[in-house]
């Protein structure tokens, strides 16, 4: 009886592990029509996405889905493709486009926190993909796998945003602020392009074949930022014509050139630099405070802010009046001691230990410095040459820090000095009067800035300056620093 009862409950077992195993196969049977199909034929599956079944095919992307490759798909419905310009439909870039921008290369699930990434899209945008939401459409069904990626479905069209670099041009004829960005391009030689139609029997170099190798570069993409770059984030704000009219008036004067155009092109120049920053910030997310990439602090009135509108890598805001301090341009000009350009040409050799630069202690600040010395040199008048490049006209403190450290003799009663360091600094030219040389030698170990006094740049440019020795003194100097006395 006992054994009979043991071979029912065996029987009875079997039978719902059978039953378990059927469940579980239909649920992969299931699965793998899913995964055997591609996003193609799934969206060709689903009524509610048929608008944009038509579009993939007139577009061609329907094959582009129905590859081996994986792709990530966010679909419109039929109801947010309602109202889809015919202009668009009609035109075969603009459609490839749009529906370019709806689809990703590799598979991307949506993420089950509120976090975000940048997704890029076939047509070269990127876009924001968090949860339940992409770019400005709500995800309404997420997360369906296909033999071939991931499919989507959204509740609203994303529409293809311009570049803010592609605003900037379309913009340059009515907005100064974009035709001063647009002036900024000019025609540079890249021997890297050009063609190469011979070797000269002269010199050995390359002669190129003329109109070759020639590139546009823009300065404010080179030195700011690559407004056209689509997989970063900008805040640019824009000042309407008399506005941008008045801060570059108010900049000229410390930008003067030899013509009216240049220094108008760099008081431009240096008015937007700060009008972009790097992130994407609304309205509401804006800070109180900017800091621009060149540390350039200003305040922003909301109130001042006229309009706000998308561009696909940031966002514009239209700043109807702006106050940016003139000192709060104008930062500390560094020059250290040991990156001199040029020297004084001697008649006599100069030997190699003339010229050295050492690395010291600051024992008030604990921190290591270098700094050049000049030795031995046994030349009336010796110099060293240093340069500051794009130097605004303003009338400049000037400092340097030029440490007596030179020994020739180390003793138990202590160290004795061994050469007398005794120099000027000479502005603009050679000649220059402006500081004079010290009535007594430098002091030793001297760690201290030492202000030399003012000096006036007269027209924006490169400034020359001149370490010079008094007689055949040694020299010695770990910078020269310009502030701007506004």
């Amino acid at each position: 009886m006992k054994i009979r009862y043991l071979y029912f409950l065996l029987i009875a077992l079997c039978g719902i592990i059978l039953a378990s195993c059927k469940t579980w196969d239909d649920r992969l049977v299931s699965e793998n029509d899913d995964l055997g199909k591609s996003l193609y034929a799934e969206i060709s599956t689903q009524t509610n996405l048929s608008k944009f079944k038509e579009l993939l095919e007139k577009s061609g992307y329907d094959k582009v889905i129905s590859s081996s490759k994986n792709y990530t798909v966010w679909a419109p419905t039929n109801d947010a493709l309602a109202n889809l310009s015919t202009t668009i439909i009609n035109d075969t870039t603009a459609l490839k486009a749009f529906v370019g921008n709806h689809i990703a290369l590799q598979s991307h699930v949506m993420p089950s926190t509120q976090t975000s990434e940048l997704v890029g899209l076939l047509n070269g945008k990127y876009a924001s993909f968090g949860k339940d939401v992409f770019a400005t459409a709500a995800i309404t069904s997420s997360n369906k796998y296909v033999g071939n990626g991931v499919l989507h479905v959204i509740g609203s069209a994303v529409q293809v945003l311009p570049s803010l670099w592609a605003y900037v041009n379309a913009t340059q004829a009515t907005s100064l602020q974009s035709n001063a960005i647009v002036k900024l391009t000019t025609l540079v030689f890249n021997p890297n392009t050009a063609i190469v139609d011979s070797i000269s029997a002269t010199t050995g170099q390359p002669v190129y074949r003329p109109g070759t190798g020639f590139q546009s570069v823009n300065s404010f993409t080179e030195k700011v930022y690559d407004l056209g770059d689509e997989s970063k984030r900008y805040t640019y704000f824009l000042l309407p014509n008399d506005v941008f009219t008045q801060e570059v008036n108010k900049l000229s004067p410390y930008y003067k050139t030899s013509t009216t155009d240049s220094t108008y092109r760099k008081a431009a120049f240096e008015t937007i630099k700060d009008l972009v920053i790097e992130g994407e910030y609304s309205l509401e997310q804006l800070p109180t405070t900017i800091k621009s990439k060149f540390d350039v602090n200003y305040t922003i009135d909301k109130s001042a802010i006229t309009q706000s509108f998308k561009v696909s890598n940031g966002i514009v805001h239209v700043l109807g009046k702006i106050n940016v301090s003139v000192s709060e341009k104008f930062k500390p000009i560094i020059i250290q001691g040991e990156n001199y350009i040029a020297r004084m040409p001697t008649t006599s050799s100069l030997a190699s230990t003339a010229i050295a630069t050492r690395t010291l202690l600051n024992p008030l600040t604990n921190t290591s410095f270098k700094s050049v010395f000049v030795v031995g040199h046994a030349n009336a008048g010796f110099w060293l040459r240093y340069v500051a490049p794009e130097t605004p006209s303003i009338k400049y403190k000037v400092y340097w820090v030029a440490v007596n450290d030179l020994y020739n003799s180390n003793t138990s009663t202590g160290e004795t000095a061994g050469f007398v360091i005794n120099q000027k600094l000479a502005m603009g030219t050679l000649s220059s009067a402006t500081f004079a040389y010290p009535a007594a030698a430098m002091p030793v170990k001297n760690y201290t800035e030492q202000l030399l006094g003012e000096y006036t740049v007269d027209a924006y440019g490169t400034l020359n300056m001149y370490l010079v020795a008094n007689g055949t003194n040694a020299m010695a100097l770990d910078y020269i620093k310009l502030v701007p006395a506004l």
